[in-house]
């Protein structure tokens, strides 16, 4: 392998302004200027932050061999891309199992320099090849690797490799209702009337660790109780797992834990992140002894009421293409795979 420590760029194209560079850096040296260009950069969700890496190497990296790669503009940071150089290819740090979305992250408007800088850097390093997944369709960092590849020497593969239903939220939770086709808006209000028939119903939504912690038990047991995949899914290291990025994530006031309740009982939860534009519905579970009351999907809709009611805009369901998602008026939106390999 060649150096892995810095390589300077000149000009690019036209380019009148300084050079940039990409280097390897240390993790807790760039953390926090990482953290400051995510929320520059606009990109929605937890996954691209320096927090959600910390979460996933101390649970799952064990064979993983990360480098931090940033791009710099003189003392700019323009963009950070996490890698795993374990294998014989650069490949996106982290899980698809685990992570919904991933990609490099670069300041609007630099995309196309954190590209090349990213392709020189791997044919540097005399990597043949690298794999980038996750990446959301309307990614400009997508488009700008894409063109970057075509021009400068390698062959790029572009592969879906899923869906990932977003539904958009207008200011007006009947205005959403309406929004729906016909017969999810009949079904959805008729269920909603069903469920109110059976007694009390609350739905309350907290960020408070505490709180938090005192109830992700319940929410463990309804989700092996309420899908038998998610119940060998949910190992006593992924419940650590997730009491982790619980507690990363619920101070920064990015993670929220939604219950519906039914006479003062809990019947279903969610656990979800979010930011000032959107709610992220990372998992759920629901008491299988009420799902003749449709508590799984009415918690759903109840966490999108209160979405709005909070101003936010959007509503991303995640991977996954189960029905609900797209009866709660969610659009598949797919996410991608892209491999390079040096000509």
């Amino acid at each position: 392998m060649a150096d892995r420590d810095v390589i300077s760029l000149g000009e690019i194209e036209e380019d009148e302004g300084p050079g940039f560079s990409i280097r390897a850096e240390d993790f807790d040296a760039v953390a926090p200027e990482w953290a400051a260009l995510h929320e520059a950069s606009g990109v929605r969700g937890p996954f691209q932050r320096p927090e959600w890496h910390a979460v996933w190497l101390r649970h799952f990296g064990g064979s993983a061999e990360p480098v931090y790669l940033a791009v710099r503009d003189g003392e700019t940071l323009i963009g950070v891309v996490a890698l795993d150089m374990a294998g014989v290819e650069a490949r996106q740090l982290g899980d698809p199992d685990v992570c919904d979305y991933a990609g490099p992250l670069a300041l609007p408007g630099r995309e196309r320099d954190v590209a090349l800088a990213l392709l020189d850097w791997v044919a540097e390093d005399m990597t043949p090849r690298m794999q980038l997944w996750g990446l959301r369709e309307a990614d400009p960092v997508r488009a700008a690797l894409i063109a970057e590849a075509a021009e400068n020497g390698w062959d790029v593969e572009v592969e879906q490799e899923a869906v990932a239903p977003v539904a958009a939220l207008p200011g007006d939770w009947e205005a959403f209702v309406a929004g729906l086709g016909k017969h999810d808006r009949h079904e959805l209000r008729r269920k909603l009337r069903h469920l109110d028939a059976a007694g009390p119903v609350a739905y309350t939504a907290t960020a408070d660790l505490a709180a938090i912690d005192a109830a992700l038990e319940t929410l463990f047991v309804f989700m092996r109780a309420s899908h038998e995949g998610k119940a060998a899914f949910l190992s006593p290291a992924m419940e650590d797992y997730f009491r982790d990025v619980a507690a990363t994530f619920a101070p920064l006031g990015l993670m929220w834990l939604g219950t519906l309740s039914l006479d003062g009982a809990s019947v279903a939860m969610l656990f979800s992140f979010e930011d000032e534009r959107g709610l992220y519905l990372y998992n759920s579970g629901f008491d299988p002894e009420r799902a003749s009351l449709a508590v799984g999907l009415l918690s759903k809709a109840h966490a999108i009421r209160d979405a709005i009611e909070r101003g936010k805009t959007v509503f991303d369901f995640l991977r996954g293409e189960e029905d609900y998602k797209h009866r709660l008026g969610g659009v598949p939106a797919p996410v991608y795979r892209l491999t390079f390999t040096r000509r």
